[in-house]
């Protein structure tokens, strides 16, 4: 199939064009700038903003949603920038994918959409979905334009919503990557060490928008590995791997998350095949292998 994938450049979007290209599709990237020197996972590139009208595509197959401001407080801190890029520039990409002629849209959403702590663990699909704060609302109105398209014009939808990726080439800001970059300035402190999260390889969630642009399935499918694990858990393998001390502090009402994966095995023939330890030591030999060079 001929596949466009929104956010080529980024982290998940990268993985997602690699083992798009592994599994034999031709993918075609999509980004605000070109990726350097154009890695071999892209059979074209295109240099677009999603935020204006997009040009038709010719014999488009589908698309891969990723591209959007995915940090939370970078949504809070410029509403006006995140409703553009999250909610205009999904109406945009569905608008191309429609004119294209593209049969399905995979779009990437957050389990942020049930709300931190949901109501309960783990959280499946039917949990209600919560307005909680501007990127959340992004999402979930991200998730309602692809309803309507595919109510209005028959346009077919995956809705991931993912858990805590993480992985190789993470930039800061996200919390292994914090935390490695506090364990080689020194001992790490951590506040709210006793908060929950579904940590989940980037290479698995590629594996899973590959078998979700290739599924006939419409709605959502939650894609975590069902595991809760404290940060403190996390923060005390990168100190020990650096020889520092860890001193954390609970968060006095932690928040948890915890996927429930049944219908990505039902429905994608999808599960987790990393493990937390696997993709911890491997972040962190990267980590390691970077700092001496």
């Amino acid at each position: 199939m001929r596949i466009l994938c929104t956010g080529a450049g980024g982290f998940i979007g990268s993985h997602v064009c690699a083992a798009l290209k592994g599994a034999g599709h031709h993918v075609i990237g999509l980004d605000t700038t070109i990726v350097a020197e154009r890695p071999v996972i892209y059979d074209d590139f295109i240099v677009a903003d999603i935020t204006h009208p997009l040009s038709k595509i010719p014999d488009l197959d589908a698309v891969i949603h990723l591209a959007a401001i995915a940090a939370p407080r970078d949504c809070d801190s410029d509403p006006a920038r995140a409703y553009a890029v999250n909610v205009n520039g999904t109406s945009q990409v569905l608008r191309m994918a429609l004119a294209s002629g593209a049969k399905k849209v995979v779009f990437s959403s957050s389990a942020h959409v049930y709300d931190i702590p949901p109501r309960y663990l783990p959280t499946d699909e039917t949990h209600p979905l919560r307005l909680n704060n501007t990127y959340t609302t992004t999402k979930i109105l991200g998730e309602k334009l692809c309803e309507l398209y595919f109510e209005n014009h028959g346009l077919s939808y995956t809705t991931l919503r993912l858990y805590n990726a993480y992985g190789i080439g993470q930039a800061k800001g996200y919390f292994l990557p914090e935390m490695i970059s506090k364990a080689e300035q020194g001992d790490i402190t951590l506040n709210g060490g006793d908060t929950t999260k579904d940590f989940v390889w980037v290479e698995d969630v590629a594996r899973a928008f590959v078998l979700a642009v290739e599924s006939h399935f419409v709605g959502a499918i939650n894609i975590g590995t069902g595991v809760q694990t404290p940060l403190w858990k996390i923060a005390r393998s990168i100190a020990n791997a650096y020889g520092v001390s860890l001193e954390t502090h609970s968060a006095g009402h932690p928040s948890h998350m915890q996927a429930e994966i049944g219908r990505a095995k039902r429905v994608l023939g999808w599960q987790p095949i990393t493990s937390l330890e696997e993709g911890l030591n491997a972040v962190l030999s990267d980590a390691k292998v970077k700092s001496i060079r």
